[in-house]
Formats: C-alpha cells, sequence, structure tokens
C-alpha cells in the first residue's frame, strides 16, 4: 500500500507543475490501483493484495494511435508474475459524455510461477477495449475496461469495471476510481489449468 500511496504523491505533484492549457496538445492519464485479489488454481484458492500502475498518452496527430501502459504485480503465494500491458489505441467516441477507446496490446509476463512451479516468461497480444458512460448534473461516471485473445494456444481475459469521481483540480482532474477486476488465463506453459484472479479495487487517477 504504500508503494500506491508514494506513487499517487508523484502523479499529483507532476499534474499541479504542468500548464492547464498542455491538454491541447498532449493528454496525458497517470493512475494507482490497490486490488484485493483472490486467486484460484485448480482447486486451491489464495489471496492477497496486489498493485497495478499505469500511464496513457493521447495527442493530435491524425491516424497514429494513443498509447498507454501499465503493470500490474500479482502474487497471492499459490500464484506469482508481473504483467506489462503495452497498448496502442483510437479513441472512437471522446466526448462529457462517453467516451470509447478500441486497440491492441501485448502483454509480456514475467517470471510466472503457478503452485510454486517452474518459472516462464510469456508475450502475448489481445484486444482491448474501453467505455466511459458520464452521469449527467453529477461528478461520477461509470467505466469498463477489457484486453481479450488467444494465441498460440494460451486464452486470456483481463477485465474491470467500477465508478469514478471527479474532483477538479487547477492543472488537472483528479479522480477516485472503485470497482471490480478479474484476470481468467490458460497458459499454455502451464499444467496447473485455468488461472482465475478477482476481486474489488481502489484507485486514484490524475487526469491532466
Amino acid at each position: 500500500m504504500k508503494k500506491v500511496v508514494l506513487s499517487v504523491a508523484a502523479a499529483m505533484t507532476l499534474a499541479a507543475a504542468l500548464p492547464a492549457q498542455a491538454d491541447t496538445l498532449l493528454g496525458v492519464k497517470v493512475g494507482a490501483d490497490a486490488w484485493f485479489t483472490n486467486a484460484k488454481v485448480d482447486s486451491h484458492k489464495s489471496d492477497d493484495v496486489s498493485q497495478s500502475y499505469y500511464a496513457s498518452f493521447e495527442h493530435f496527430i491524425p491516424l497514429v494511435p494513443n498509447v498507454m501502459v501499465r503493470y500490474s504485480n500479482v502474487d497471492t503465494g499459490d500464484v506469482e508474475f508481473g504483467q506489462s500491458d503495452f497498448t496502442a489505441y483510437y479513441e472512437i467516441l471522446d466526448n462529457d459524455l462517453v467516451a470509447l477507446d478500441l486497440g491492441v496490446t501485448m502483454t509480456k509476463f514475467g517470471a510466472v510461477s503457478i503452485r510454486h512451479g517452474d518459472n516462464f516468461n510469456d508475450w502475448q497480444p489481445t484486444i482491448y477495449g474501453s467505455a466511459e458512460l458520464g452521469i449527467p448534473a453529477t461528478p461520477l461516471a461509470v467505466f469498463a475496461q477489457a484486453n481479450a485473445g488467444k494465441y498460440d494456444g494460451t486464452r486470456l481475459f483481463d477485465g474491470q469495471a467500477g465508478v469514478k469521481y471527479t474532483l477538479g483540480l487547477v492543472a488537472a482532474d483528479l479522480n477516485l476510481r472503485a470497482g471490480y477486476r478479474m484476470m481468467d488465463y490458460d497458459f499454455k506453459k502451464s499444467t496447473s489449468g485455468d488461472v482465475k484472479l478477482d476481486g474489488w479495487f481502489a484507485g486514484v487517477e490524475v487526469d491532466f
């Protein structure tokens, strides 16, 4: 949890130092989540608090996709790995009420250990989608985000949905987020069967 607090504090400091008009040229979001993870591998269950950090960069250049990077650190005892997502996406819709992004993600799994088995590393492609719906006359919005795909015998699904509350700052928006995240993985290189992780998360995001 200390890592999450430090990451949020750094993001808020950076947002305060950036000119308010920078969003016309470059939009940046940074955030950190604490995920209360429940894991299930075969008939074995374990749980712990995982962390997730992310940043997205949006620009005005036509045809060039926007970019988002995210790192999730999972360690519940039965399941341990680092997951780095590199996403290129386009804004299909973007207004005060509705936002819709579509793209592709390359995911790097590092040092995957399942049920204390042999470690392995892997790259996997997925389709990326994100949607947000603002609630009129309120600072609230609901959102959903997912990566899904199957490649070379490995099946992946990583999705989350929740609610966002926005506080307007001088040079940025501070978003308080909470929701539910689920991973459903079937690694080709694992003999432990399906790996399922789910649980509630809470986090802070700075949008400048």
